[in-house]
């Protein structure tokens, strides 16, 4: 009997879902069971292809690709062979290949890739992830994209946002146009604007930066604020803070304190540097090294041993 039930179920699915304007309801009020292309429904649907669906409210579950949505909305538990789209899904989202949505809230598992403009929650994509605003938790097993990352984004090997608040890892590598909180690539941190902390495994690399910056190699950009170290060296045209470059720092003008083998500023210095060899174009501190260049001395106090200063 139950073999035979279920066969019948089966039937009514297939038969139903030929004419994608059809639906067997077993309902009161649009509570109840569907079979088929129902519109709007609270309560079990089953449904072999999706086209111009409303809203469901509870389960909704479909076993190929669906056809145009746009203005469906789901509300509880979503799941596709294929894959769910609509224009918003509220609750648990899970596509066998992949998932498509204008909306976002809740958790969204998709195999292969997920998709959407507006994501809220956790959204993790078996392969990729791509949304213009995510908003919570977001995972891509080989990587991530964002216009607008806040939150927790991870690209298995890569992630690319134009903004980034919150904390960001990219395997190999990460870009992003503005970064504020947390940054780590696994080779490499790069974007216009760091504010806060970024670590890449061999170097960071931005127009400003501002906070604590580590690359195993190196740290560059144009203006860096904070405490940089750069495990060959740091380079900028102005640095403000502590930088420490295992071989070499150099940049136009800094402010602070400096450390490394060969310590540079083509124009000011401000501060202390320590070196093996430490030059400045014009010093206003004080110069601790093996040799020491000071361009504003008077001949013959310029290039000193051990410690030069200029303290005007």
């Amino acid at each position: 009997m139950r073999r035979y039930l279920i066969s019948l179920i089966i039937i009514l699915v297939i038969n139903c879902s030929s004419v994608l304007a059809s639906s067997l309801d077993l309902t009161y009020q649009d509570y109840g069971i569907s079979f088929g292309n129902s519109k709007r429904i609270n309560g079990l649907r089953f449904n072999l292809v999706d086209k111009n669906v409303e809203r469901i409210n509870g389960l909704n579950l479909t076993f190929w690709i669906p056809k145009k949505n746009p203005d469906a909305k789901i509300n509880g538990l979503a799941l596709g062979l294929v894959g769910p789209v609509a224009n918003e899904l509220n609750g648990l989202v899970i596509g066998g290949v992949g998932i498509v949505g204008e909306r976002m809230n809740g958790i969204s598992l998709a195999t292969v890739g997920l998709a959407c403009d507006n994501l809220s929650g956790i959204a993790i994509g078996g392969v990729g992830l791509a949304s213009v605003e995510l908003d919570g938790l977001g995972f891509g097993t080989v990587g991530l994209t964002s216009d607008i990352i806040n939150g927790i984004a991870i690209g298995g090997v890569g992630l690319a946002a134009a903004s980034v608040q919150g904390f960001a890892f990219g395997g190999i590598g990460m870009f992003s146009d503005g970064i504020t909180g947390i940054a780590l690539g696994g080779i490499g941190v790069a974007g216009q604007t760091i504010n806060g902390l970024s670590i890449g495994g061999v170097g960071v690399a931005s127009q400003t930066i501002k906070g604590l910056s580590i690359g195993g190699a190196g740290v560059a950009g144009k203006e860096i604020t904070g405490l940089t170290i750069g495990g060959i060296g740091v380079g900028a045209r102005e640095i403000t803070g502590l930088a420490i470059g295992g071989a070499t720092l150099q940049t136009r003008n800094f402010t602070g304190m400096g450390i490394g083998s060969y310590v540079r500023a083509k124009r000011d210095f401000r501060g202390l540097a320590l070196g093996i060899f430490n030059y400045a174009g014009n010093l206003h501190g004080i110069q601790i090294g093996l040799l020491n260049y000071c361009g504003n001395n008077p001949r013959g106090l310029k290039l000193l041993p051990i410690i030069n200063l200029h303290m005007r």
